[in-house]
């Protein structure tokens, strides 16, 4: 069984950047006590075959912490979070593979997070008894013209 482990730096830089919008550092033009606080360019994603970027809605409702199928995106990053509830995700290094490398994360409610290019990933799990929706930011299409999804042999389960 696969631990939920928190958001660092040091233990998910590999697979990419997260963001918690209460804690963005300064704000551009503006006083941490102004009514409106302006945080730029937080979270930058690039991408080799567009230059637009759709976000879709995912609703989520609970089911078992199962992880059946994992996929990536060979030529894009993909952005998740603005979950209601908080949720659960894995990931694995990009290239070849290994399921013993799988890692799962808990992704705060209003937590971003960004996977990079060729990192193994998939829909999150809610964590608790509620459904949740989200957002996935990708380019147009991306689901169709480059998503590589494996179903695995054996379900890897993720401990609570």
């Amino acid at each position: 069984m696969l631990k939920i482990q928190e958001l660092r730096a040091e233990n998910f830089s590999k697979y990419g950047t997260f963001l918690n919008p209460l804690e963005c550092g300064e704000p551009l033009g503006a006083s941490q006590d102004d009514p409106v606080r302006f945080y730029p360019d937080r979270i930058v994603l690039t991408f080799a075959a567009s230059n637009v970027l759709a976000f879709s809605p995912i609703a989520i409702n609970p089911r078992p912490f199962l992880i059946t199928d994992i996929e990536y995106h060979e030529f894009t990053e993909e952005l998740i979070g603005g979950f209601t509830e908080d949720v659960c995700f894995c990931a694995a290094p990009a290239g070849e593979l290994d399921v013993s490398k799988i890692e799962v994360f808990k992704l705060p409610a209003g937590w971003w997070v960004r996977f990079k290019r060729g990192v193994w990933h998939k829909a999150p799990y809610v964590l608790g008894d509620r459904p949740t929706v989200g957002l996935v930011g990708l380019p147009p299409h991306t689901y169709t013209a480059d998503c590589h999804v494996v179903d695995l042999a054996e379900p890897v389960a993720i401990a609570l």
